[in-house]
């Protein structure tokens, strides 16, 4: 490759790159015309129903070069739509398609690492690469869309009833923690600090556990905690009433740590940080047993009534006021 710049390569030769580099598709994916032309076609998978999910990052609205790495930022990318994927229930995701803007100046090297990032969260997951578009921009914009099959009905976030009780998986905060301490760029880090930024920049999708609980159990409602909890709980309350309680709110030591046990600071970070990707989702009361014996690290934080959305703090009502992150 001549020159040190993604303008030095060109779109095409960049699609040689990714063409080159892409994994080769499995028998599964089902396909006719691979990457390369004008489009992309496979044969349908019948016993399944396709659900399609699309996501954006924004330099500079979702993450920053001198915080993550093109590592992180491919990882990211893929993570938060497969994490869409899951909530659906017992699912699988097939297809990606990648639109990137990059600016003219950005190292070739960057470039390279970042679609060997996306490549191999693909590979992780079994998603196959399938097409895309570059174009040069101010700053750098992926924006993906993911195709994915689920092999029952797709779970919905508006399917919970009176009684169920609400479930989430993992702990609460710790991305909100370390974006804040990212900003900060505070040097000699301490170990939880790490764990926090950690956190932060490698999000994990739950797939692994969606398609345990949904095939093992009947999940009335579901949804990712990609806007943070309390915006979760909204959705899968629309038109419903819950009560959730506070002191079940799932923390991990390092946020604990970190906040110096301040209540109030914990409590904001847990309900309205965000970028979490945990499940939030509610099953009929007599299964709960069976489910804390399948995924012991999913947690009770509430239940579902005919009422208003409840939050208590010590058997007390707590008034909660939405203070987290607006798209506009």
């Amino acid at each position: 490759m001549k020159g040190k710049n993604i303008n030095n390569l060109g779109e095409f030769g960049l699609i040689d790159f990714i063409k080159k580099h892409n994994s080769k598709p499995k028998s599964y994916h089902n396909v006719c015309l691979d990457i390369g032309d004008d489009c992309f076609s496979f044969n349908p998978h019948t016993k399944a129903k396709y659900i399609v999910t699309t996501d954006i990052l924004i330099e500079n609205v979702h993450f920053k070069r001198q915080w993550a790495t093109a590592k992180q930022i491919g990882q990211k990318a893929i993570e938060v739509n497969v994490s869409d994927i899951a909530s659906m229930g017992n699912t699988k995701p097939l297809y990606a398609f990648i639109s990137i803007g990059i600016p003219k100046n950005t190292s070739i090297d960057f470039v390279k690492e970042l679609f060997n990032s996306i490549k191999s969260t693909c590979d992780k997951y079994g998603i196959h690469l399938s097409g895309g578009d570059t174009v040069g921009a101010k700053d750098i914009t992926i924006s993906v869309t993911l195709v994915g099959i689920c092999y029952n009905k797709p779970i919905p976030r508006t399917g919970a009833k009176n009684g169920d009780l609400i479930f989430v998986t993992g702990t609460f905060g710790d991305s909100v923690a370390g974006l804040e301490i990212l900003s900060k760029a505070k040097k000699n880090l301490t170990a939880c600090e790490k764990n926090l930024i950690k956190k932060h920049l490698g999000p994990q999708a739950r797939l692994k556990e969606a398609n345990l609980i949904s095939k093992a159990i009947k999940v009335t409602s579901m949804t990712d905690s990609s806007d943070g909890l309390f915006k979760s709980i909204e959705l899968l309350t629309e038109n419903k009433g819950a009560v959730i309680n506070m002191e079940k709110i799932p923390l991990s030591q390092n946020l604990i740590k970190y906040t110096d046990k301040d209540y109030n600071k914990l409590c904001n970070c847990a309900l309205f940080g965000g970028e979490e990707f945990e499940l939030v989702f509610t099953i009929n009361k007599k299964d709960k047993t069976k489910l804390e014996k399948l995924l012991p690290n999913a947690t009770c934080i509430g239940y579902i009534n005919n009422g208003k959305v409840t939050y208590l703090q010590n058997g007390k009502t707590k008034k909660v006021k939405f203070n987290g992150y607006k798209h506009f």
